[in-house]
C-alpha cells in the first residue's frame, strides 16, 4: 500500500496544485460552477494513472545475496512496516474525526417541523427539523438527508433571505454534494501526509459554497444579491460551531470570499470553458499514456525484489564448531501479499550443512508485493544465495570451495629437497 501511495504523489501534487490555483484565481473568469466541474479531474487523472495493463510478467532472474555471519543478528525489518503503521493510524485518526463531526450533527438538540411552512417547495424525501444551537440551514446525511434549521428562522431573516438560504441548501441536495464531501475526507485521509491535500480539501469546500452562491443568484436582481450577503454576515457573526464536514458559515475567510463573489458574478464564455475542457481532456489522456508507457521500463529498474522483513538464520552449531563456511542458493516466488512461497534448493556447499536453516529463515522473509496497473503481482523465478561466514573475509579459518591446503614458499623448498635426495639414492 505504501508504495501505491508513493507511486500516486506526481500526478496527484501536480493536479492539485492546478486546481487550487484555479480556485484561488480562475473563478472570476471562468465562473465557480465550471471551476467546480473540475475538481473531476483529479479522481479521473487517479483512475488514469491505475489503469490496467495488459502486461505479461517477465521473470526477475537477477541472484540477490545475502551474508550470514555467526555473530550476526537474527532480524533485520525494513522501515516500511513502521511507516505503513504510521499511515493507518492517521488515517484511522482522521477518519473517526469526520465521524464524530457527523454524530455532533446528529446529537444537536432538534424539532420536527413542517416543511410547507415554508416559502419554497421542499422534497417529501428531505425531512426539516429545527435547531437553537445553529446560526443557519445545514443540509446533513447521505442515506437519509434532513434539513436542519435554526430556531426563529422566520423572525431573524427576511422571507426573501429565507427563500434564497433554503434554495441554497436545496442546490446541494439536488447536486448530492454532501456525497462529494464524504468522498473528500476519505481522499484526505488517504493522502494525509501530502500537505496539498488538506489545502485541495479546504479549496474544493469554498469552491463548493462559491458555486451554490452562483447558482442561487443566476438572474438576480442586485437587491437579491444584497439581501442574501446581509443574510450571510449575519449567520457569520452568529456561528456557533465549526464542524469539519459542515462548515458553511464558520469559517470566516470563506465567507469574505462569498461575499466577494456575489458582488463580482461572472459568467463564463462557451469558448473559454470549451478550451478548459480540452485542456483538462489532455491532462488526462497524458497521465494514461505516462502509465502505459511506464510499462516498458525493465523488471530490474522497477521491480527489483526488496525484503521488508528478513530473518536471518541460525548458524549451524555443528558447523560453527568445525569452522565450516558455506552457502545454499534457493529458486523461489514472491506471492502477492509479499511472503515467500515455492522454495527450492539450487545450490548447497557443503551439501545440506546449511539448508534446513536457510529455508526456515527464508519462509519467514516478507517482500514488498510487486504493483502492476494498482493491483499486487505474483513474482516467480527469483535467486538468493546466503553465504554462511564464520567472520570477516580477512578472519577466514576454512573455506568450503578453496578447501586444499595452502602450502607456503619453505615447504615447498623442503619438498623439492626431499625429492632430490631420493632421486640421488
Amino acid at each position: 500500500m505504501i508504495n501505491w501511495l508513493w507511486e500516486q504523489q506526481a500526478v496527484i501534487c501536480f493536479t492539485l496544485l492546478l486546481l487550487i490555483i484555479a480556485e484561488a484565481k480562475a473563478i472570476k473568469t471562468l465562473g465557480a460552477n465550471t471551476v467546480y466541474s473540475l475538481w473531476l479531474i483529479l479522481p479521473l487523472c487517479l483512475i488514469a494513472n491505475n489503469l490496467p495493463q495488459d502486461i505479461v510478467a517477465i521473470d526477475d532472474n537477477s541472484m540477490y545475496r545475502y551474508l550470514v555471519e555467526l555473530d550476526g543478528t537474527n532480524t533485520k525489518v525494513n522501515l516500511d512496516v513502521n511507516w505503513a503503521w504510521i499511515w493507518a493510524i492517521g488515517m484511522s485518526i482522521i477518519l473517526c474525526l469526520g465521524g464524530i463531526s457527523q454524530w455532533k450533527i446528529q446529537r444537536l438538540p432538534k424539532t420536527k417541523s413542517d416543511p410547507s411552512s415554508f416559502n419554497i417547495n421542499l422534497p417529501k424525501a428531505l425531512s426539516v427539523h429545527t435547531n437553537t444551537q445553529l446560526s443557519g440551514p445545514i443540509l446533513s446525511g447521505l442515506i437519509r438527508p434532513m434539513l436542519l434549521i435554526p430556531e426563529g428562522f422566520r423572525v431573524k431573516f427576511t422571507p426573501n433571505q429565507q427563500q434564497l438560504m433554503l434554495t441554497h441548501e436545496l442546490v446541494h441536495y439536488q447536486r448530492k454534494d454532501n456525497f462529494y464531501n464524504l468522498l473528500a475526507l476519505i481522499f484526505v485521509a488517504v493522502f494525509w501526509f501530502n500537505p496539498l491535500s488538506w489545502l485541495a480539501y479546504r479549496a474544493f469546500r469554498r469552491n463548493q459554497e462559491l458555486a451554490c452562491d452562483e447558482t442561487v443568484l443566476k438572474d438576480r436582481k442586485i437587491e437579491d444579491k444584497i439581501s442574501y450577503s446581509k443574510a450571510l454576515l449575519f449567520c457569520a457573526e452568529h456561528s456557533r460551531h465549526s464542524f469539519s464536514i459542515y462548515s458553511p458559515y464558520g469559517e470566516k475567510n470563506s465567507m469574505q470570499k462569498r461575499i466577494k463573489n456575489i458582488q463580482h458574478t461572472s459568467v463564463a464564455k462557451p469558448a473559454l470553458v470549451g478550451l478548459v475542457i480540452a485542456l483538462s481532456s489532455i491532462l488526462i489522456g497524458g497521465v494514461a499514456f505516462a502509465n502505459i508507457a511506464d510499462s516498458s521500463h525493465s523488471v530490474r529498474k522497477l521491480y527489483t525484489a526488496q525484503p521488508v522483513i528478513r530473518i536471518e538464520p541460525k548458524y549451524p552449531v555443528e558447523a560453527a564448531r568445525n569452522g565450516v563456511e558455506g552457502h545454499v542458493i534457493f529458486g523461489f516466488d514472491i506471492a502477492k501479499d509479499g511472503s515467500t512461497d515455492n522454495i527450492k534448493v539450487l545450490e548447497s556447499i557443503p551439501e545440506g550443512m546449511f539448508d534446513k536453516v536457510a529455508m526456515h529463515a527464508l519462509k519467514q522473509w516478507v517482500y514488498k508485493p510487486r504493483i502492476q496497473g494498482g493491483k499486487a503481482q505474483r513474482q516467480t523465478n527469483l535467486k538468493v544465495q546466503l553465504d554462511f561466514r564464520m567472520g570477516p573475509p580477512d578472519t577466514k579459518k576454512k573455506t568450503v570451495k578453496n578447501s586444499k591446503p595452502r602450502l607456503d614458499a619453505k615447504a615447498i623448498q623442503t619438498a623439492q629437497l626431499e625429492k632430490v635426495r631420493v632421486q640421488s639414492k
